[in-house]
């Protein structure tokens, strides 16, 4: 046996924490219900919460569609920020600010009156702190004479609270965003949310004006930079084709089959009236948006009808500036012309309009058509890779060409238009369903809250009875006999109690007189198991000892000697606990003459081996009580005296004085054959255990295991487990099963009533 090592286990047993559990449960029990009371009253003091929503429906709307950085100039910003930045309005001070100054949160019980409970006040909004109220910034007498309302001051501590109880939620591909509040007070919550969302288009106005003139801004920095960009790429594309001789047209140098030459050439030529109808197919659809754009599409303007309406509407233009010039606005003739231009101009755009449907369609036929001759040319690729590869290039710096060309003509025309605020008459922004008052509270959720209480308590009740297990350094466990002390264990012994109805049963002979008891089954267990610790040379004389007084040695080794004569075998038990001998009382014996009278040479030994009432069973009792113990027990006579008894019996059984209270037994173990240790389950603690242990260990003697004995299986659900299987067998007279137990008592409480 091991005892030096107090590592502790590496494989923990499941029941190890269900024991723990259990001899605590009152502990986490009582940590139970504490949190779910405290956890139940906190929650019927909350106060009821509510929410309240706005709907509002927001179109992505650019400036005019040609304004544009880069790509493009947006007022709302790219597709993936366009609701990150209305979100950032809506959550913005500033919005906030706007809102609380009109609103009258002076008589609005959400800000005056805050219900008790803090969990759901709004911050800053008590009557007690002055500091945070909100301060009037025009009296209401100005107000009065003014017509208007009284104003007051919104400070950090408004605005803060106020954002505190919004919140954004944006419906994805929709365009609906939703503007939600939460508080205590139904009607104040559904003005906010209204208020708020009216609001935000009003800053939606603003942005989009303030937008505009940036616009401005932009095109007037930039001309001069894309009329550079433009020489830049015509220069490039023509110093490319040059080099490659490359024409216009698209065709081939000739060193290409003819074929390839045909196919090559209606390939360029499909694709120069593709990229063409491409630019008026673009501008044709940017007609939808800007008529204006329709001056840079010739296939348009240069139509007979359109060239003559237009001739036409500059002569009236000429003729309404004459007369404007010669006799003002307010001229009738002035304003007959001007409505005849209004007329004219109606009639152009309708019939440019009649002319979009043909250009569409032969914009998709050029695409089909090239197509076909694509296919065509990439047969021919493998012969053809280097012109490819050339014209490729050529197209790249073609288009580029053309598009810096584009950007470069709608900058201009741009640039000359006079009303860029037209697009932002209107916002972009409408209340889709106002806030309504809300009927039913959402919050708080009690359930939640208790049961999260109950989860808690629970947690932590087992982590203080783990705790305190962990505190509790006495043996109680297999897990602490076999881990910590490294030692062998026989078996559990629990506290042995006779049925009331066997009051004559004597409880120190438990084995002898109740032989089916679950007691005297644990005993012949640990007398099987001491059995069969060997089969060379059995162990003939045992030594019984524990670490301190009151730990049942005496009487585990009287029943261990009855187990052992049960069996035939002829037993013999001596009581060498010279200092409390106790053996002669459970007999029921004299305690004289005894082994002490042998030893100095008063009696022989056959007169102090006395039977007793258990067949095969005999005592020898200590005697008279010597004044020098450990050197009697340490001496040759008795080593004889162990080699006599060791010949006559089957097994020899010593009864000991405890190993750290005197050396006794420590002298005595060099003569036995094995020691039994016997420890008082909660009582012991681990460490003293252990070094009564090592001091076997120094005297070489063998440890065959320990006894925990005065189980309480009642506290953990491990020693119920060890000793199920003994009440699987039927209980005899002397102990109930804890079956029985309660059978009796609510037997009892029928006859008491009755």
């Amino acid at each position: 046996m091991n005892i030096d090592s107090i590592d502790e286990p590496k494989k923990i047993d499941i029941r190890t924490y269900l024991s723990t559990v259990m001899r605590r449960k009152w502990i986490i029990i009582a940590f139970l219900i504490v949190a779910v009371t405290y956890s139940a009253y906190k929650e019927v003091k909350k106060i009821p919460i509510y929410t309240t929503l706005a709907q509002v429906i927001i179109t992505q709307k650019k400036l005019s569609g040609l304004l544009q950085r880069g790509q493009g100039i947006s007022i709302e910003g790219t597709n993936s920020s366009f609701f990150v930045t209305n979100e950032r309005v809506l959550r913005s001070r500033s919005l906030a600010t706007k809102v609380l100054s009109a609103m009258d949160y002076k008589n609005s019980r959400e800000y005056t009156q805050p219900r008790k409970a803090k969990l759901f006040s709004l911050k800053g909004f008590s009557r007690g702190n002055s500091s945070q109220k909100p301060k009037k910034i025009v009296s209401a007498k100005k107000a009065q004479e003014s017509g208007g309302s009284i104003k007051y001051e919104v400070n950090d501590a408004l605005i803060n609270n106020y954002l505190s109880k919004l919140s954004i939620q944006n419906i994805e591909d929709s365009g609906i965003v939703l503007i939600g509040f939460t508080g205590t007070h139904p009607e104040s919550l559904a003005k906010m949310a209204n208020m708020h969302a009216t609001k935000f288009i009003d800053t939606k106005l603003e942005l989009r004006f303030a937008a505009s003139q940036d616009a401005i801004k932009w095109l007037q920095e930039h001309i001069v930079d894309k009329k550079m960009s433009l020489d830049a790429a015509e220069e490039a594309l023509l110093a490319y084709a040059q080099k490659h001789k490359i024409l216009d047209s698209g065709e081939s140098s000739g060193v290409v089959e003819q074929k390839l030459e045909v196919l090559k050439s209606n390939l360029s030529e499909t694709r120069k009236k593709r990229i063409k109808m491409k630019l008026l197919y673009d501008l044709t659809m940017q007609y939808t948006k800007d008529p204006s754009l329709t001056r840079l599409i010739p296939e348009i303007m240069n139509v007979d009808i359109i060239k003559e309406l237009e001739a036409q509407y500059s002569k009236l233009q000429t003729n309404k500036s004459e007369i404007s010039k010669k006799y003002g606005k307010k001229h009738p003739d002035f304003i007959k012309i001007d409505l005849q231009l209004k007329l004219l101009r109606n009639k152009i755009e309708r019939e440019k309009s009649s002319l979009i449907p043909k250009i569409k369609s032969d914009y998709k036929a050029l695409l089909v058509e090239e197509e076909a001759f694509k296919k065509a040319y990439n047969d021919y690729v493998p012969e053809v890779f280097e012109l490819n590869k050339r014209k490729g290039v050529y197209r790249k710096l073609l288009r580029e060409a053309e598009s810096e060309r584009v950007y470069y003509d709608l900058i201009i025309k741009r640039m000359k238009e006079t009303n860029l605020a037209e697009d932002l008459k209107t916002s972009n922004v409408s209340i889709l369903d106002p806030a309504l008052v809300p009927r039913r509270p959402i919050g708080p959720t009690r359930n939640s809250q208790i049961m999260k209480g109950a989860i808690f308590g629970l947690a932590l009740g087992i982590g203080l009875a783990f705790f305190l297990d962990y505190l509790d350094n006495t043996v109680k466990s297999t897990e602490d006999v076999e881990n910590y002390l490294k030692a062998t264990l026989l078996g559990l012994v629990e506290k042995a109690r006779p049925a009331k109805e066997n009051v004559n049963i004597n409880t120190e002979l438990m084995a002898h007189d109740a032989p089916k008891a679950v007691f005297t089954e644990a005993i012949r267990n640990i007398r099987t198991g001491i059995m069969l610790s060997t089969t060379d040379s059995p162990h003939k004389v045992l030594l019984v000892t524990s670490t301190r007084q009151g730990e049942g040695k005496s009487f585990i080794a009287a029943n261990l000697a009855i187990t052992f004569a049960q069996t035939g075998k002829k037993t013999l038990l001596i009581d060498t606990d010279f200092r409390r001998p106790r053996q002669h009382k459970v007999f029921e014996t004299d305690l004289k003459p005894g082994l002490s009278n042998h030893f100095i040479g008063e009696i022989d030994l056959e007169s102090i081996i006395r039977p007793t009432v258990v067949p095969n069973l005999n005592l020898v009792t200590c005697g008279l009580i010597p004044p020098n113990p450990s050197e009697l027990l340490g001496s040759h006579n008795m080593e004889k005296f162990i080699d006599t008894v060791r010949n006559r019996f089957d097994m020899v059984i010593f009864d000991t004085p405890p190993a750290m209270t005197v050396t006794d037994s420590i002298v005595l173990s060099r003569f036995i054959d094995g020691v039994v240790f016997v420890i008082k389950s909660g009582q012991t603690p681990k460490e003293l255990t252990r070094r009564a242990l090592l001091q076997f260990k120094k005297s070489n003697s063998e440890v065959l295991g320990i006894i925990l004995n005065l189980v309480d299986i009642s506290k953990g659900s491990y020693y119920s487990y060890y000793y199920s299987h003994y009440y699987k067998y039927g209980y005899g007279y002397g102990v109930e099963s804890p079956k029985e137990k309660r059978k009796r008592k609510k037997r009892e409480k029928k006859e008491a009533k009755a």
